[in-house]
């Protein structure tokens, strides 16, 4: 469920990348925004998915300070 919404490219923010990823066991995607200054993504948020019964019923954002305590990439190339 999870990689779909991912690999969906999540359709209209075309300035967005997403990297699948999991906090305290729960899966979570971490958003890049495209940055035309730095020529890269840049981390935005990382959203961690309760899921129950198949549905996503909770989304928990943290913000981009969280990404090097989760071994995230600073950056992403502008191809990722």
């Amino acid at each position: 469920m999870v990689n779909g919404w991912v690999e969906g490219g999540f359709e209209g923010l075309h300035h967005l990348r997403g990297v699948l990823t999991h906090v305290n066991r729960q899966p979570a995607v971490a958003f890049y925004q495209l940055r035309e200054p730095e020529g890269a993504y840049v981390p935005m948020t990382i959203d961690v998915l309760r899921v129950t019964g198949g549905s996503i019923t909770e989304i928990i954002t943290f913000h981009d300070d969280q990404f090097p305590r989760l071994g995230l990439p600073e950056t992403l190339p502008p191809d990722a």
